[in-house]
């Protein structure tokens, strides 16, 4: 019988992160001569540190120092391609001519922070609290939450004691890429075995460089340094977790170095430190892509012309510049950094409001209408958003189109808009970061099979020929041809337009310059193992 699921929350409007050479108190100090603080955007509430159950980066980014994947993306490169994925608890694999099996070799000479040792049993004990219902551990949570990558996956199996095969049902090329998801952290079997998911959220054990020794909720998160950690001993002795109530006081935090990084700035803290000739502000270009997602089943946005003639109507560089250069305009489904991304990538939707209104005759509306939408109040990646929407509020009416925005906290926004959208709401703002870089991606987002409750595709969106796209791709071994196919499916999609496309945020983040270890490169995640000061 599946254990109860129950989630920490750490109420806030920003998480900060304080990085120490030497051991910290038990409080939630700042003092700056034995802290060094690593600032990250939040949610409104960072769920549970089981990384199987969380969404967002915020969470995962609290996690991603507590567990390892079997594979993960090169953080040591200083790239604006996509990242190559290299193995990491896994030290090689192999997949067969079909692409439906593959087997990893796990790598010798690791062990979970609580003394266990990995090996292929404790992965494939990992996968079975996703995959098996009457398994002792299995998570109905972490299951829904990882449908997009184990809808693929038919069974797996510790074929020895480092080899673990994993069956497909259908071939799938893209799985590796998708495994370095940080939600596919490893977590130890003996902590699976012996704790409920309660105890799981509040007491994690991956095999990762740094282990939880308190949790104090609503204040801070502390983890200290795993001396046994498989790649070396961490520079650093402990990680915090802090909360900082509002972004111009994480500015003021940075500017009296009671913090050394912002992983997440926004363009109020850039232009608070401009002057600051010791912070570097870094421009990783991670992908992303921040949009309106529109009700394709009913009102007006089920009409496709009315779709393009929304996306023409927006001057996205205007956005662009309300970031003060934070954000990049985006006329399309691909963000830069995804593995399909290329630099001549043609912009089908320019700001051409006379386009827009052409396109709103032919579909019937040529008086307008009236939309409703729904929008995060604010949060990290909106701490705009109330400016952002006026502007589309603004554009829309340009072309005579109402726009009216229910704001809510993006908890609720989530909430709300996860059973797909009612008759009567047109769609919401939202951005999407994780997976971005990868080509899967386009299908967790507009797959046809993927409408609620299977998945986030909200809107609604059907496409069967988008459908038949992504399945000759997923199965397609050779590597061009697999990228032709997808994208000529961001081609379809892009002249569908289930999106108003907006733009892309640069997320930059902001570091003191005696920090190392912070390379620039898509991602939106750092090596915590190698960062010092």
């Amino acid at each position: 019988m599946a254990r109860r699921s129950s989630r920490w929350r750490l109420p806030a409007a920003v998480c900060a992160i304080a990085l120490s050479v030497s051991a910290c108190g038990a409080g939630g100090s700042n003092d700056a001569a034995n802290e060094n603080v690593l600032i990250a955007a939040s949610q409104s509430e960072v769920p549970s540190l089981d990384p199987q159950a969380i969404n967002g980066t915020v969470g995962l980014r609290i996690t991603d120092a507590i567990y390892d994947t079997l594979v993960r993306e090169d953080l040591s490169a200083t790239t604006k391609e996509a990242t190559e994925i290299e193995p990491f608890l896994a030290e090689k694999w192999t997949v067969s001519a079909d692409a439906t099996s593959y087997v990893f070799t796990i790598r010798e000479g690791v062990t979970f922070q609580d003394g266990t040792p990995l090996n292929a049993e404790a992965v494939h004990k990992n996968f079975e609290r996703l995959l098996n219902p009457d398994a002792s551990f299995y998570s109905r949570t972490a299951a829904a939450n990882m449908g997009f990558l184990t809808r693929w996956i038919g069974r797996t199996e510790a074929t020895s004691d480092r080899d673990l095969t994993i069956t497909l049902k259908a071939p799938f090329v893209e799985l590796p890429r998708l495994l370095k998801d940080r939600r596919m952290g490893i977590i130890s079997p003996t902590a699976l075995d012996q704790m409920t998911e309660e105890e799981l959220a509040t007491h994690p054990v991956g095999t990762g460089p740094f282990m939880t020794t308190g949790v104090t909720p609503g204040e801070s998160i502390r983890l200290q340094r795993f001396d046994n950690y498989w790649r070396g001993e961490p520079k650093l002795e402990s990680i915090v977790f802090v909360t900082i109530q509002d972004p111009g006081s994480m500015a003021t935090a940075m500017q009296t170095r009671q913090v050394d990084v912002i992983l997440s700035a926004g363009a109020q803290q850039i232009t608070q430190l401009s002057n600051d000739e010791g912070v570097t502000v870094q421009y990783p270009d991670a992908a992303n892509q921040y949009f309106i997602r529109l009700n394709t089943k009913s009102g007006p946005t089920a009409n496709k012309d009315v779709r393009q003639a929304l996306n023409f109507a927006i001057n996205r560089e205007a956005l662009a510049t309300a970031t003060d250069g934070q954000a990049r305009p985006l006329h399309g489904s691909l963000p830069s950094g995804n593995t399909l991304w290329q630099s001549d990538s043609e912009e089908i939707y320019s700001h051409n409001p006379d386009r827009a209104r052409e396109l709103l005759a032919a579909a019937g509306y040529s008086d307008g209408f009236s939309m409703k939408l729904l929008a995060p109040s604010a949060g990290p990646g909106f701490s705009q958003s109330k400016q952002i929407m006026a502007l589309v509020q603004q554009d829309l009416a340009s072309v005579g189109v109402n726009l009216s925005v229910e704001y809510m906290d993006f908890t609720t926004l989530v909430a709300t808009e996860g059973p797909g959208y009612t008759d009567g709401v047109a769609g919401s703002y939202n951005g999407w970061t994780t997976g971005a870089d990868n080509a899967y991606w386009l299908e967790t987002m507009f797959s046809p099979t993927l409408v609620p409750p299977a998945g986030v595709n909200r809107g609604w969106y059907v496409n069967d020929q988008v459908g038949a796209m992504f399945g000759e791709a997923r199965g397609t071994v050779d590597e061009n041809a697999r990228r032709d196919l997808y994208r000529k499916a961001v081609r379809q999609i892009d002249e569908d337009a289930p999106w108003i496309f907006l733009y892309q945020d640069r997320l930059p983040r902001m570091y003191v310059t005696d920090v190392q270890g912070i390379n620039e490169n898509p991602s939106a995640f750092v090596d915590y193992a190698v960062v010092s000061k």
